[in-house]
């Protein structure tokens, strides 16, 4: 929720931190329909994921051997730097560019994206890098970081969406031989 006017994890946010002036105000997510009082719509943040190709593409099936990855691994560790995005939309509310540009995928879709784009055991490389490179996508961003200053798992989207424009500008080059 919207906690005096800055989004919050309400669960985990200790009243006494935020109070300002004896004043509470509670207000629901912005960039996010409302329901009813408090409750917001997060179908248009998940659709967001699915615009994003933000969702596993295996490269092997069940019956393959499991691809061996190291926790030394540069693309492990660029992964796991982003993998910790509970879903609740709180950097998707701080975002001034979800606000400003519907199409815009905003910085959880895209964290996940780069994750999956770090995963050697993902097959959806091309679509991902054209999804993420379209309209809605990473060259959006303006880097303000409003999604870093209130994440509660203190994740990077902005670092991850900076990876994301350098792969997909790499992609283009490739593209173009």
């Amino acid at each position: 929720m919207m906690v005096n006017g800055s989004p919050r994890w309400t669960c985990r946010t200790h009243v006494s931190k935020v109070v300002a002036d004896d004043q509470l105000e509670v207000a629901p997510l912005r960039n996010l329909p409302v329901i009813k009082d408090l409750a917001t719509d997060m179908d248009p943040f998940f659709e967001k994921w699915v615009a994003a190709e933000a969702v596993f593409h295996p490269s092997k099936t069940r019956h393959d051997p499991m691809a061996a990855i190291t926790p030394d691994d540069p693309m492990r560790i660029a992964a796991s730097e982003a993998i910790e995005c509970i879903n609740c939309a709180v950097c998707y509310a701080a975002c001034d560019v979800v606000e400003s540009n519907p199409d815009y995928f905003g910085p959880a879709a895209l964290n996940r994206s780069w994750s999956l784009v770090n995963d050697i055991r993902d097959d959806g490389q091309d679509v991902r890098l054209a999804a993420v490179g379209s309209n809605g996508g990473c060259h959006n961003c303006h880097s303000q970081q409003g999604c870093v200053q209130y994440c509660p798992n203190e994740l990077n989207p902005t670092l991850s969406i900076a990876g994301l424009k350098r792969e997909t500008t790499k992609a283009l080059f490739r593209r173009s031989r």
